[in-house]
């Protein structure tokens, strides 16, 4: 999608996505005048796609499929380098908190499925144990992603060192937990 033709309309330009982003990162898109000071410092740009201020240019134009097709909001590392050196003070870092949740929402067309499901995983086993729990995360990723014995071998190793646990316990504090989960999910209805 990086290299088609962009047409830009009316019927392309969703600003509805954009006020929705907008809403939720408590910071405007139109303030973007596009310096590039945020790619310039960006650590993790090399391995997207669509480096920051292209990010902001394309959310600008209305294009959010581009930017959800793509894998560079999920790897963006949330340092807040792009946010700390806005001249026009634009929270980019709150922009792609934004975009990853509207994308994880829409269950999105993200083709990094791989990041959203380890995402997704790590957070269900929070939910559930109160904390991480490897050998889950790692089994049922394996069994969602399709690779069945990718650590067949490495889990057994790290078993016998003591580097894994093969039956976990729950939090102690698992009820304060499920509260800051559930407060979270209050505050989410309030923002849509």
């Amino acid at each position: 999608m990086k290299n088609t033709k962009m047409t830009l309309s009316t019927e392309t330009m969703n600003l509805d996505f954009v006020r929705k982003v907008e809403s939720l990162s408590g910071s405007s898109v139109r303030r973007c005048f596009q310096c590039g000071k945020c790619t310039a410092g960006c650590p993790m740009r090399s391995f997207m796609e669509h480096p920051p201020n292209r990010i902001m240019r394309l959310l600008q134009l209305g294009q959010w499929e581009r930017i959800l097709a793509g894998r560079s909001i999920w790897y963006c590392a949330s340092c807040e380098t792009c946010s700390t050196r806005c001249p026009n003070k634009v929270d980019l870092a709150a922009i792609m908190d934004a975009l990853r949740k509207l994308s994880w929402d829409a269950n999105g067309p993200s083709k990094e499925s791989y990041v959203q499901l380890a995402n997704r995983l790590f957070i269900e086993n929070i939910k559930t144990y109160g904390r991480q729990y490897e050998m889950r995360l790692g089994a049922v990723f394996n069994v969602k992603s399709g690779q069945f014995l990718k650590d067949l071998l490495l889990g057994p190793k790290l078993l016998s060192r003591g580097k894994l646990k093969m039956f976990h316990s729950k939090n102690k504090n698992i009820t304060e937990i499920e509260n800051i989960f559930n407060r979270i999910e209050e505050m989410r209805k309030t923002v849509l």
